[in-house]
């Protein structure tokens, strides 16, 4: 099966949607794998509310995020593709955007 170049922002958004209807914070998820099979190893949350961000991550919506980034690290490693270790999930209110970045710059953002 070929990659899907959509299919990573589509299942964010699907999140986004399910979980995300009353979150009025805003923020980013930086998250890396430095593992050999590209698992989720790390991920920090960085927002500038932090009642938002511990609702967030005291939620379902914290299992799930997790769950997809670890799935989503291994489907672009699978396809070779680049940065495929390492990337930042923004968050702003009922959206969200996934960017896949150099590991420098997901160092330079934790």
């Amino acid at each position: 099966m070929p990659y899907d170049p959509g299919f990573d922002q589509s299942r964010i958004d699907q999140l986004a949607a399910q979980c995300l209807a009353s979150n009025a914070g805003e923020g980013k998820v930086i998250f890396l794998s430095d593992s050999e099979d590209n698992r989720l190893d790390v991920a920090s949350w960085r927002f500038e509310d932090e009642e938002a961000k511990n609702k967030l991550m005291k939620s379902d919506f914290k299992i799930y995020l997790m769950n997809l980034l670890d799935s989503l690290l291994v489907y672009r490693a699978q396809h070779g593709q680049p940065n495929a270790t390492q990337g930042v999930v923004h968050v702003c209110q009922d959206r969200m955007e996934l960017q896949w970045v150099s590991r420098e710059e997901a160092e330079r953002l934790r």
